[in-house]
């Protein structure tokens, strides 16, 4: 007769939280202290302590950043004692596994080379790490002494002119700190990462009250802001008889009619697919996945979760506040077995609907009513 035998073991079921890099912006530039280390900085840290009390690009946008963020704002930081020298102190922060949505170049970005430096290093980040980026970098300032706005509009154009890299954000720096306050802007946690920076209800720019002037005391104005963002420029603008100074869209350098030529269309996507290589992860090897139809059913829902918990939604005063995304709904999560041992899942994100152009009409009701 056979001894009675019990055995409790445990299960994952993949169920638990994600690492969150979302708004966690890694900074990588020249500054004047703290060369060669990981600075982790947030609202109440001494740039002037941390990063020399020297002016550099690098303490000038975490200034601006952190002015447009919210209060639970932080980043990371990796100076470099040379202005050149980024790409050093970006390689040094992911071989010590530094955790980050983005990538912010405060070095100024001058050649065509240098866009395809950050371009190739957010291709690389996926294929070789499973790491899914973006990088932002700005142009030089604007030199009101020596240049026009059709200067600087031109020398805009020519940098970003044929050039395809959707994980790259190119901004044209049209005054000191605007490429930090796009950046904090990007990162505020008062809303999603599916808004747009061009969002008026989060308010107006943070530290910068008027828009500069070139060599000819001519103002930079909506015209010009048209210009470069038809260049894949992400800009102030304003609003006749509106007060405050507002975003453009954050334009990537995707090719036109690209998904992608918004960041925040990058960032959802992203954020998906970071979730979804954790959920396949935890699945290698394992038969509970296999082409019976309990199992493909099961695993529909398995893979669908992360869109399902970003497509939640809330009220607050009334006021609805999309996800997200929407939630998936049926043939947005595909299941092919390539082989007895290669399977292929296939995700679709569909993002909200968001007004960005407006137009309003107002009529008259002239009827002889009674």
């Amino acid at each position: 007769m056979a001894l009675g035998n019990v055995s409790v073991g445990t299960k994952d079921s993949g169920a638990g939280s994600f690492k969150t890099p979302e708004r966690q912006l890694l900074y990588v530039g020249a500054a004047g202290k703290g060369w060669g280390k990981i600075l982790y900085i947030d609202q109440s840290t001494d740039l002037d302590e941390v990063l020399g009390d020297n002016a550099s690009r690098m303490k000038t946008a975490i200034y601006y950043a952190r002015l447009n963020a919210a209060a639970n704002w932080t980043c990371i930081a990796v100076p470099r004692q040379a202005i050149g020298e980024w790409q050093d102190a970006y390689d040094m922060a992911m071989s010590a596994n530094v955790v980050c949505e983005g990538v912010v170049v405060t070095d100024p970005i001058k050649t065509k080379d240098d866009i395809n430096d950050m371009n190739t290093n957010v291709v690389n980040a996926e294929n070789e790490h499973g790491r899914m980026i973006f990088f932002a970098g700005a142009t030089e300032k604007m030199d009101a002494t020596t240049q026009t706005w059709s200067d600087f509009i031109a020398e805009f154009e020519t940098l970003q002119d044929t050039v395809y890299a959707t994980g790259v954000v190119l901004v044209p720096e049209i005054t000191s700190g605007w490429l930090g306050c796009l950046m904090g802007r990007l990162c505020n946690e008062l809303v999603s990462i599916a808004d747009s920076p061009m969002r008026v209800a989060t308010g107006g720019i943070v530290g910068i009250t008027t828009l500069p002037s070139d060599m000819g005391s001519v103002q930079f104005n909506n015209s010009h802001a048209k210009a470069l963002n038809d260049a894949r420029g992400t800009v102030p603008q304003t609003y006749v008889d509106y007060a405050g100074i507002y975003c453009s869209d954050c334009m990537t350098l995707a090719p036109e009619a690209s998904d992608f030529g918004v960041l925040e269309n990058v960032r959802v996507v992203n954020k998906a697919k970071r979730q979804v290589r954790i959920l396949a992860i935890k699945k290698i090897a394992n038969r509970e996945l296999n082409n019976t139809a309990a199992s493909m059913d099961s695993h529909v829902a398995y893979f669908a979760a992360p869109l399902t918990t970003m497509s939640r939604s809330m009220r607050v005063n009334g006021i609805y506040i999309p996800g997200d995304c929407k939630p998936p709904k049926d043939g947005d999560i595909g299941i092919e077995w390539l082989s007895k041992t290669n399977v292929q899942i296939a995700l679709t994100v569909t993002p909200h609907n968001s007004p960005k152009s407006i137009a309003a009409y107002v009529g008259l009701n002239l009827a002889n009513e009674a």
